[in-house]
């Protein structure tokens, strides 16, 4: 039986998915979500998931240096994405173990979490299917088979450039630009042994992507990210530049309709801004980032944000 009080959160970090140099730096300055979550008065812990042992011994347990994080009822969220295999496999472990107890796993999210979280694919196959501007994309086959790939791009696909891009990661991370069939066949055969499912899609000049944050079914901000000079990536990451920006009136409709069909009380939606309407590139639940914001529109989305999790949280009290 858990006890009385309100149930901390539980942030699951992957540190082995950073430069060990990055990581420590991380530890040093904090992380303004976190102080933020705490500010609005949650008990925040962060572990990282190679220290996470899943298990089921009576029920579900998630044993962390002698303890397990799942005796007291809490809010997960987890950093889900990975370009490791065996931490992939892993961090299923301990999401569906989370999922058996009776906790809450608040990074899901959407309707059909191991579908529609973070695999771009489905994500694509879904937006089209509710008339959103999908651009036309291949998935490359594993292995010794990734080349057949190369044949479906001249068939389905403009004439390059191409941009290769994991179908389940993040920040950038992994996003190839490929200018000739020569460099984009090169490319699938040094990704095709490391196990990342990738996709091709035709490289489009863009002026940088906007992000369209949907709390409760209503757009509360957006935040355009621009790529620094001569790059192709926006994120803020990867050097690009992020502002506060009105997003176009059918383009906050196209977010509010995507986080609807999904179910997702809070959704951040990605759309690229090339030739002359925006098309649509992924979504993200609550790790999505927000903290290039500035003023209203940045508490606006920390309120949602906020609300979001105590909504979670009380709804499966």
């Amino acid at each position: 039986m858990h006890g009385a009080g309100p149930a901390p959160l539980v942030w699951i970090t992957t540190p082995d998915n950073y430069d060990p140099r990055v990581q420590e730096r991380l530890k040093r300055e904090g992380s303004g979500r976190v102080d933020m979550l705490r500010a609005a008065g949650f008990d925040v812990r962060v572990v990282h998931s190679c220290d996470i042992v899943p298990a089921w011994n009576g029920r579900p347990r998630l044993l962390h240096d002698g303890d397990d994080l799942l005796a007291k009822r809490a809010g997960f969220l987890v950093t889900s994405w990975t370009w490791d295999p065996g931490i992939a496999r892993h961090l299923e472990a301990v999401v569906r173990t989370i999922r058996a107890s009776d906790s809450v796993l608040l990074t899901d999210g959407t309707l059909d979490p191991d579908g529609l979280g973070t695999d771009k694919l489905a994500m694509y196959h879904h937006a089209a299917s509710l008339g959103a501007p999908v651009l036309p994309t291949v998935s490359v086959p594993f292995g010794r088979y990734a080349r057949r790939a190369l044949d479906a791009v001249r068939s389905e696909l403009p004439e390059g450039p191409y941009v290769v891009k994991p179908r389940s990661m993040a920040m950038g991370f992994g996003v190839l630009k490929a200018d000739t069939p020569q460099h984009l066949a090169a490319t699938v055969d040094l990704l095709a042994p490391s196990g990342l499912g990738c996709l091709v899609q035709p490289h489009l000049p863009n002026t940088g992507d906007l992000r369209v944050y949907v709390s409760e079914g209503k757009t509360v901000a957006a935040l355009l990210r621009r790529p620094g000079d001569e790059a192709y990536l926006a994120n803020v990451s990867q050097g690009g530049s992020g502002s506060v920006h009105e997003p176009p009136g059918d383009t906050a409709a196209s977010s509010e309709r995507l986080a609807r069909s999904l179910e997702a009380d809070y959704l951040c939606v990605d759309w690229l801004l090339a030739g002359d309407r925006p098309v649509f590139n992924e979504w993200m639940t609550v790790l999505a980032g927000y903290e290039d914001l500035k003023g209203a529109p940045r508490l606006r989305v920390e309120a949602a944000l906020v609300d979001h999790i105590r909504h979670r949280l009380s709804a499966a009290t």
